[in-house]
């Protein structure tokens, strides 16, 4: 796992947008947008109340991209790296209610009940692997960070340069 770099981190707090990138066991990929999440120095969370294609393949193929733009100034980074379900119910119902306060003002519980089926999201943990620049001055086929784990290096094609 790598940190976020402090530009990640600034444009995340900025745009408030971000796309996750997965496949599914045959290939196809699947886009989905997010606008309701939250992040530390090395992890974006995101709540998932629909259950559908990206958490299919997230079961089945944890890797993933994640990206974050600015439109206006044409920059941006693409995340690659492994995401996971949050599974202690304590911290779920932490990130839970950050992540409602934040888009929301209320507590997840305000919000729920108001829901017609009165779902809970499952909350899904992003660890980056590698950062890649977007900005089309900069090389974007190489990595600004990295890990360096054998995993990573082996899938990403990292070593070969």
């Amino acid at each position: 796992m790598v940190t976020l770099t402090t530009a990640v981190q600034e444009m995340l707090r900025t745009q408030k947008f971000i796309v996750v990138g997965s496949v599914d066991a045959n290939g196809v990929c699947n886009l989905s947008p997010r606008t309701s999440f939250y992040y530390s120095k090395d992890t974006i969370y995101w709540l998932d109340f629909f259950k559908h294609k990206s958490q299919a393949n997230f079961k089945t193929i944890p890797w993933v991209s994640v990206t974050v733009f600015d439109k206006k100034e044409l920059k941006g980074f693409q995340l690659k790296g492994k995401v996971s379900f949050v599974t202690d119910e304590k911290q779920k119902l932490k990130i839970t209610d950050i992540i409602t306060r934040s888009v929301t003002g209320k507590t997840s519980s305000k919000i729920f009940e108001r829901m017609s089926q009165n779902k809970t999201p499952d909350v899904l943990m992003f660890t980056a692997k590698a950062i890649y620049s977007l900005d089309p001055k900069e090389e974007s086929g190489h990595p600004v960070i990295q890990d360096t784990d054998g995993e990573t290096t082996s899938l990403l094609g990292l070593g070969r340069r």
